[in-house]
């Protein structure tokens, strides 16, 4: 199964596809092309050096928009913000409410934030 890992490197979160040996196949989150790095090069979440990443929270791939949930945190204009309540939108968009931002629509694939099972949610 797909996850997420912070590459210091890019200072880039990848969606980990497969491991094998020192390799392992990665892609963008916005992308389908996949492209190899070396497994050392990975940091897993909540361990992660990612800047927005908020303490307590590991990183989720949203592949489509209606993943996303209230309380997730997405990264806008370079700020990790909470999701304070979301609606439909056009064409399996989201509108979301963010706290201290205002209105913003999630139409594509993103990485959100999300309290790790450790503080007693389920990501």
């Amino acid at each position: 199964m797909p996850y997420i890992a912070w590459h210091p490197r890019t200072r880039r979160p990848l969606v980990v596809l497969t491991r094998s040996g020192p390799c392992a196949k990665v892609r963008l989150v916005h992308s389908e092309v996949p492209f190899e790095v070396p497994v050392v090069e990975l940091e897993h979440y909540p361990w992660a050096a990612d800047p927005h990443a908020p303490p307590g929270f590991v990183a989720v791939l949203l592949d489509t928009p209606q993943a996303v949930r209230e309380g997730d945190w997405v990264v806008v204009v370079g700020c990790a913000r909470r999701v304070r309540a979301l609606a439909s939108y056009s064409a399996g968009s989201r509108l979301l409410e963010l706290e201290g931002y205002g209105k913003w629509v999630l139409a594509a694939p993103r990485v959100a934030y999300r309290r790790s099972s450790a503080d007693g949610q389920a990501p």
